[in-house]
């Protein structure tokens, strides 16, 4: 006796742990292009900004505070591409799950998921913290 009802769901199973596997390689490597993203500006900012960061250093600056400008110089890059990054992210998937649910025939919620929202977040805020190690 055999059960095609059964065939069927191991095959689409199959075919889920290849396309999440997929993304996760996708969003590694992403990862790692906004790692380089954010410190290739940094670099480029501490090496255009040598002479004025030199400057504060000598009028008494304290490196903690220096840290602490570079630092927040890199979260003006990444706070505004992390929000507009997330407003992207909703109304593609708004388009994307609206065509599907046409195809399919099939409603649910449009909205984002918790853990969508909270791997972008995340990313967004501990990548610019790890890019900022070897400029400081």
């Amino acid at each position: 006796m055999t059960t095609p009802l059964m065939t069927q769901v191991k095959a689409i199973g199959m075919v889920r742990i290849f396309l999440s596997s997929s993304m996760g390689t996708v969003v590694f490597f992403l990862g790692i292009l906004s790692v380089v993203l954010i410190y290739s500006l940094m670099l480029s900012d501490v090496d255009e900004k040598t002479y004025s960061y030199g400057m504060l250093r000598a009028l008494g600056f304290r490196n903690k505070s220096l840290m602490g400008l570079i630092s927040m110089q890199s979260f003006s890059f990444s706070i505004p591409g992390l929000l507009s990054g997330i407003l992207v992210a909703y109304f593609m998937n708004l388009i994307v799950r609206y065509l599907i649910f046409i195809y399919a025939e099939n409603t649910t919620d449009y909205s984002l998921s918790n853990g969508s929202i909270i791997l972008g977040s995340s990313l967004g805020i501990f990548l610019p913290i790890a890019a900022n190690i070897i400029p400081i």
